[in-house]
């Protein structure tokens, strides 16, 4: 395939695409903050600390180190995961785990007036268990709140996109 033709049917693939409405993920208007900058208030190093700052840098806006130069606060109340027995066999040994991961958050602007109540995301899922695959099982656990955790990290963005320049 010559260059020619290599790039002309990138450009074609490109024209296709951006015509059927595709849109990468998280770039739908309703997912872009009004603010460009944000503060971000939570426990460092936390793999949540570390997602929601992926997350905001990705959506061009820029994390300010003091509270008082940014628009906007995003404050990590708590979070928390939770493992909890749901049903047993008729020996009595586990069958299924619900996994539940917390996370608590506020958004205030500079003056710390509350953009958004203290909201609460809680998600589940629930997991098969066998002590045969334990080890198996126990991988199996961690990415599963991994994409809980995902999953709230997205939530949260979707939060902050409900805070409209006029609240500021």
């Amino acid at each position: 395939m010559n260059k020619f033709t290599r790039w002309f049917s990138i450009l074609l693939l490109a024209t296709l695409l951006a015509g059927c409405g595709f849109q990468l993920r998280g770039s739908t208007p309703e997912t872009r903050l009004s603010f460009e900058s944000l503060y971000l208030d939570a426990p460092v190093g936390t793999p949540l600390e570390r997602d929601l700052r992926t997350v905001l840098r990705a959506s061009s806006t820029q994390l300010t180190a003091d509270a008082k130069s940014a628009p906007v606060t995003l404050r990590v109340l708590s979070q928390d995961q939770e493992k909890k027995v749901l049903t047993l066999n008729a020996q009595g040994k586990v069958r299924e785990f619900s996994l539940t991961y917390r996370v608590r958050f506020e958004v205030a602007d500079a003056s710390n007036k509350k953009l958004l109540q203290p909201p609460e995301i809680a998600l589940q899922s629930i997991l098969s268990y066998s002590e045969e695959q334990a080890l198996a099982k126990e991988q199996e656990e961690r990415m599963t709140f991994e994409d809980l955790r995902r999953d709230a990290v997205a939530q949260i963005m979707r939060q902050l996109a409900r805070v409209k320049p006029e609240q500021l």
